[in-house]
């Protein structure tokens, strides 16, 4: 990665700066597999395939720029362009059976040579303004306007124009204010604008052509068809945010206090499309359209401190946001999944008037403990063998519209995956050259699908099994948590369910970190200008009802066998010579 940049003084206040970006990334790959027959499993065959990339991405700003102050008003004015190109290759090939295992070369193979290559691109072009006024640094205003160009939509829709503006008012510069001797700054600031989304696959707008291979009585024909539904309608997704806020320090800097409202409304969502297979495009590798609006409101607040400022010092900081998430509509063409588990249920929607990704599935109600609770309860599966039916055991789930059978028509939401409060914390401290940092970190109000569960606690088949499914059920009274074992799990007992739904909220210790500077005297004696020595602890604990390993699951709120984070202890130095 490099850049490089020139400016230039035109005039008096007038500036011209020119930045060129380049980040190339090369990677290669190579996998070698020799022929060998071991116990059971036999590879007839040596194999190599060996695979070569390539990515070059630019990035070129000019802007102007101009700055005056006359009096008590301050001016300054911005007009420039952006932009970036990027560019990826790769070229693989592979072939097998090799006369001896030691000429790994793709020209030494006999078999089955294969070829493969590709490109793809994308690229912007922004041309971009602002203004900056303020006067006796009590009135603020700012104003945006930028026109962005992505290759990624069609001909007709490639530009967007999104403008903002912002207006500020330092209140503490008023006369009137003045006898409020305990608050140092105070300022009110609001502001309003729209931004745009162009993250979609390159080329959407446009239909993809794959080359296939037909055999017609023994002859091989190639042929080029399109594979994914052209969109050329597809643009900008825009995002519209207006917000309110207030700056304040007070008791002589000490207490510093920032709280911010916003409202954030998405239009146009570039969503993924539904096609049916009817079509005789491809039903996976789909185009994005626009469709819905959502709607995000929150509140945020950041407190910093200066809790001691003798020679023991300590300083504070703290935020927390909370969020409201809604989709306000959602055009019924786009896929209403986001996510599923065993037996192909969806194990979230996305609905108008609820949040993104709010689980959804059955409620369960304990488990039958006799055959007469299976009779008097709604039809769930019926059948004369007691291993292919609803048995006493199995799990019980609610008949939410009372219609006595139980079926998809009895789902329901069961929790969100968006927290409700996000929140952080970080403590420094210092005395006579020791220094002890702790920061903390968590939510609260959110909801996580342990779905490791379903294969780890659904006995349906033989396999390892965690010790919960020690208290199953095995007779009248044994359990009404954890249903029977029972092969191939006749009742759906491992349908998406408030079974695996859990409290996602967490408090952890994310990093802690103690060191000691060696006084300057010292120092200075071993002809260095500073010497730091700590030790630091990462991800040290967590607290959470959670059972699974980790609560930092994802924005999905789905825990599919995520890698939990790595605890990490760290001795170091730190030298200045």
């Amino acid at each position: 990665m490099g850049s490089i940049y020139g400016e230039l003084e035109i005039m008096k206040n007038l500036k011209f700066k020119s930045t060129f970006g380049l980040q190339a990334n090369f990677w290669d790959s190579r996998t070698w597999s020799p022929k060998y027959t071991w116990d059971t499993s036999v590879n007839l065959q040596s194999y190599l395939k060996e695979q070569y990339n390539k990515k070059l991405t630019w990035l070129w700003d000019n802007t102007f720029t101009y700055d005056k102050t006359f009096g008590k008003h301050k001016l300054g004015v911005m007009a420039g362009t952006s932009a970036q190109e990027n560019r990826y290759n790769y070229m693989n090939g592979s072939i097998q059976s090799f006369a001896s295992d030691i000429t790994q070369q793709l020209d030494n193979g006999t078999l089955l040579p294969e070829v493969g290559g590709s490109t793809s691109s994308y690229s912007m072009l922004s041309y971009m303004g602002r203004v900056n006024y303020a006067y006796a640094d009590k009135y603020l205003f700012t104003a945006t306007l930028r026109q962005d160009g992505s290759s990624r939509f069609g001909e007709k829709n490639k530009y967007g124009l999104f403008p903002s503006a912002s207006v500020a008012w330092r209140i503490s510069e008023e006369d009137f204010f003045k006898p409020v001797t305990f608050v140092n700054d105070l300022k009110i600031r609001a502001g309003y604008g729209t931004t745009g989304n162009q993250s979609i696959g390159n080329y959407s707008f446009a239909s993809s052509l794959n080359t296939v291979k037909y055999n017609f009585n023994n002859t091989v024909v190639s042929a080029v068809v399109p594979t994914v539904m052209p969109n050329p309608n597809v643009q900008w997704e825009q995002q519209k945010q207006g917000n309110i806020g207030i700056d304040a320090t007070m008791f002589n800097q000490r207490v510093e206090v920032t709280v911010d409202a916003y409202l954030k409304q998405t239009d146009k969502m570039l969503v993924p499309m539904s096609v049916p297979v009817s079509t005789g495009y491809s039903d996976v590798d789909v185009p994005s359209i626009n469709a819905g609006k959502m709607e995000n409101k929150g509140l945020e607040l950041t407190i910093n401190t200066k809790n001691l400022t003798g020679e023991l010092t300590w300083n504070t900081t703290f935020n927390i946001s909370h969020s409201v998430n809604k989709v306000i509509s959602i055009n019924d063409t786009v896929p209403m999944s986001s996510g599923s588990i065993g037996l192909n249920y969806n194990l979230a929607l996305i609905k108008a008037g609820w949040p993104v990704n709010e689980f959804y599935g059955f409620v369960t109600d304990g488990i039958f403990q006799n055959q007469k609770e299976v009779d008097n309860h709604a039809t769930q599966v019926t059948g004369s063998d007691p291993y292919n039916r609803t048995s006493p055991g199995d799990i019980r789930f609610k008949d939410l519209n009372n219609d006595g059978v139980i079926n998809d028509k009895d789902r329901t939401y069961l929790g969100s995956p968006n927290p409700t409060f996000t929140f952080a914390m970080n403590n420094t401290f210092s005395y006579k050259g020791i220094d002890l940092s702790i920061f903390l970190q968590g939510v609260a109000g959110n909801k996580i699908i342990n779905a490791n569960r379903f294969w780890s606690e659904a006995m349906d088949v033989a396999q390892n099994q965690t010790t919960a499914t020690l208290n199953r059920w095995t007779g009248e009274g044994t359990s009404n948590s954890m249903p029977r074992a029972v092969f191939n799990d006749p009742n759906k007992n491992t349908r998406p369910s408030d079974r695996y739904v859990e409290d996602g909220s967490y408090l952890r210790v994310k990093n802690v970190t103690l060191g000691y500077t060696l006084p300057a005297v010292l120092v200075k004696k071993a002809k260095i200008s500073t010497a730091r020595f700590y030790v630091s602890a990462q991800n040290l604990f967590t607290i959470t009802k959670y059972s699974g390993f980790d609560p930092e699951v994802g924005t999905n709120g789905i825990d599919n066998n995520v890698y939990p984070v790595t605890q990490t202890f760290t001795i170091g130095v730190n030298l200045g010579i």
